[in-house]
């Protein structure tokens, strides 16, 4: 009997990058990601539902994201890239020849790149966002929306320039997706209440985001701790595992630490193993990967070569340490209170496959192991909010976001702060 549900959350977002430069910075942040993570979470993705494996992911692609995925020249400049990586494989194969070890890595690496390009034109007819909306037709995910240009909100001085990025949102991913999204996620995680200054009322980040109907948004774990309850329908106190509404009826929802830390902690997190692949160092010649974290203290020099059988076993021990940490979570949550509560874990979609290669084979571990569990759940924030929104509390929150410090530190400060001023300048122009 299931006893509560995880919520995935994947967070992509690539900046703007058409023809500005390659690498590395430029064009080479998309075409990376295209690669490494969005069609390999496709091919996992299929895979899975070829097999009746449901996931129910919570998937952002932000509408700059998006209209790079869709735009023909980017598309173009993909398969360059992957005939590149291809080539170079090739290459390295003939000159490691006489080094079995490597030569077998530079094998992977070209079955791998042969793999992604055959299915980005054979698969999903070089139309990635097409594919995400099949998946989502399919069941097997939810797509959510972001600000328009992943401006960070609460720092913005005037209200149309909130709308606007939100209304932009709204209208692109209707646009690519065909369907109005349900829940967005704000740049940043950030959130900032009503406010009243110099005699104005300046209105909530839920405000603006009900008056284009979304229906839920994420912030870090302290944005719900730290908050007030002003009703309240359960027995919970102040809880990430569960929802709350706020007066807008807007419902939130808060990161879950421990699942946080498991990936994200830099001491604790399963990307820093040992077993998996070394992002940092790079073959002198070919650009390729073929060494190991092996320490995080160890020289690139003194690397360990890169073991796959190892690192699948690793991936495998790491997905069914993960399942039970969701176990305990949703056990204890349900014991308390005798309610299913959801465990809300989001990440940037491009750590999968991009920082951490072996990310997205793990991610497939984790609803593999989870479809054989009985007591989870995987579930969309939509579904969840649908069957519980009832018993959500109506809170009152403070200023929050994911970013060093909780709030706004990051984006104003005395060596970033100085944009501020041209930036709603800009929006006050641009409104007149």
């Amino acid at each position: 009997m299931t006893r509560g549900y995880f919520g995935l959350v994947l967070h992509g977002h690539i900046p703007w990058c058409k023809k500005s430069g390659v690498w590395p910075a430029g064009e080479s942040w998309l075409t990376e990601a295209m690669g490494e993570v969005y069609i390999p979470m496709l091919n996992a993705l299929r895979e899975l539902r070829e097999h009746k494996i449901n996931t129910a992911i919570t998937i952002n692609i932000t509408p700059i994201l998006a209209e790079q995925l869709a735009d023909e020249y980017m598309k173009q400049r993909f398969s360059e890239y992957m005939e590149d990586l291809i080539n170079r494989a090739k290459s390295d194969i003939e000159r490691f020849r006489n080094d079995q070890e490597r030569k077998q890595i530079a094998e992977y690496h070209l079955r791998n790149y042969e793999y992604i390009l055959k299915s980005f034109y054979h698969d999903y007819y070089r139309d990635i966002l097409g594919s995400f909306k099949w998946l989502q037709d399919e069941g097997m995910i939810e797509l959510i929306t972001c600000a328009a240009t992943h401006a960070f909100l609460p720092l913005m001085e005037h209200d149309s320039g909130i709308f606007s990025q939100i209304e932009l949102a709204v209208e692109t991913h209707e646009k690519y997706f065909h369907s109005m999204p349900k829940g967005i996620w704000l740049p940043e995680c950030a959130y900032r209440p009503k406010e009243y200054k110099d005699g104005k009322v300046r209105e909530s980040i839920d405000y603006w985001l009900h008056n284009s109907g979304i229906k839920y948004f994420f912030v870090d774990s302290h944005g719900i701790l730290n908050a007030e309850i002003l009703e309240k329908r359960n027995e919970i106190k102040l809880n990430t595992n569960f929802g709350y509404n706020l007066e807008t009826g807007v419902s939130v929802f808060g990161r879950n630490t421990t699942t946080s830390k498991q990936v994200w902690d830099a001491q604790i997190g399963y990307p820093g193993n040992e077993y998996y692949r070394e992002f940092h160092a790079k073959d002198h010649e070919s650009g390729l990967y073929y060494w190991r974290i092996t320490d995080k203290n160890t020289p690139k020099s003194e690397k360990h070569l890169y073991n796959r059988e190892k690192a699948q076993k690793t991936v495998v021990a790491h997905a069914h340490h993960f399942v039970s940490l969701l176990q305990e979570e949703i056990r204890s949550f349900n014991e308390q209170y005798d309610l299913k509560g959801i465990i809300v874990s989001p990440y940037d979609f491009e750590l999968f496959g991009h920082w951490w290669m072996e990310g997205v084979d793990w991610l497939k571990k984790v609803f593999e192991f989870l479809h054989e569990n009985p007591n989870i759940e995987m579930k969309t924030f939509s579904d969840y909010v649908l069957e519980y929104k009832e018993k959500f509390s109506v809170i009152k929150m403070k200023e929050s976001s994911w970013g060093m410090g909780g709030h706004f530190e990051v984006w104003k400060n005395p060596e970033h702060g100085w944009i501020w001023p041209y930036i709603n300048s800009s929006i006050k122009e641009f409104e007149e």
